[in-house]
Formats: structure tokens, sequence, C-alpha cells
């Protein structure tokens, strides 16, 4: 007997360190465990449009059916679906912080465990990515396609983040 699971598309926009991609991420299980799976150094991204962030750039916007994202280009993770994001389980606790990030700063709450400190966060999660809730997006460039300046959630790389404080 084969244990089948049914796997489900969700539209994303992610900024990355050179690149901004607007398409569909199809995580498997619960969202938190996805992206900081140890084994998974990749991500795959469908009927996507990629864009440069460089001004300037002679690339200009290309898509594509299907891609794959290195974990150290994934910056910031929204996803468009609130059912989506209101399923995504995070750490009671948080802090408000402000992080700075090559191409945004962002205005929000990490959440983090009840015995850690923010000062010690980035260095005792496990995997690359964090829950950052409530936040305020101020783009440092301007962005090649729409990205939200309010959101409810961002998955966000640790690794992208250069510089972060209590707001």
């Amino acid at each position: 007997m084969s244990l089948q699971v049914t796997l489900q598309r969700y539209d994303v926009q992610v900024l990355g360190r050179m690149f901004q991609f607007v398409g569909q991420m199809e995580p498997v299980g619960q969202a938190m465990d996805y992206f900081n799976d140890g084994n998974r150094s990749t991500f795959p991204l469908y009927d996507v449009g990629i864009s440069p962030l460089a001004p300037g750039s002679p690339l200009k916007r290309i898509s594509r059916p299907d891609i794959v994202v290195g974990d150290n280009e994934l910056g910031i993770v929204y996803f468009l679906d609130p059912d989506y994001r209101q399923s995504v389980a995070m750490l009671k606790n948080f802090d408000r912080v402000i992080a700075y990030t090559p191409h945004a700063v962002l205005r929000g709450n990490f959440h983090r465990g009840a015995e850690t400190r923010l000062v010690d966060l980035f260095d005792l999660v496990q995997g690359h990515f964090l829950a950052m809730t409530d936040v305020s997006v101020f783009p440092l460039t301007d962005l090649p396609a729409p990205f939200p300046d309010q959101a409810d959630l961002l998955i966000v790389n640790r690794f992208y983040v250069n510089v972060y404080h209590l707001e």
C-alpha cells in the first residue's frame, strides 16, 4: 500500500539577494519545518517571473515554468494566501525589531523561544529561516514587481539580515 501526499502550490513573492521572484511554491508539511529542513538547500519555484534587483541591469524580466533557487538566494518570502499564512506555526514569544536587509528595512516581530534572548536568536535558531509577523516593509530600492508594504507574516532568511535591533 502506497501513501499518497497531496501537494498544493501557493502564490509567493520573494526578495532575494540578486533577484525578485513572483510565482508559486509547493511547501511540504509545516512551513517552518519545510524551510528549515537541514537536508534542503534548494527550493523549487513554479510559473515564476524573475527580475534582477540591480538597477540598470542588462538582464530583463524572464519567465520560466520552474526553477530551483538556492536557500542563500531566498531572502524574504511572502505567501499571498491568507489561509496558508494563518497555518504557519510560530513560537509564542517575540521581540519587536527593526531588521536591515540588502533591499528592504523590516519592522516587525521576530518569534523566539521562551529561553532565547534576542541577542542570541540568530545563533540558536535551527536552520536559516525565521517567522516575522506584523511587518512593515520599507524598500531601499525601486523593486521591479510589487511587494507588500504591510504583511502579517514573512519568512525571513537570517543570513539575509545584515543588522537588527529592538525597535
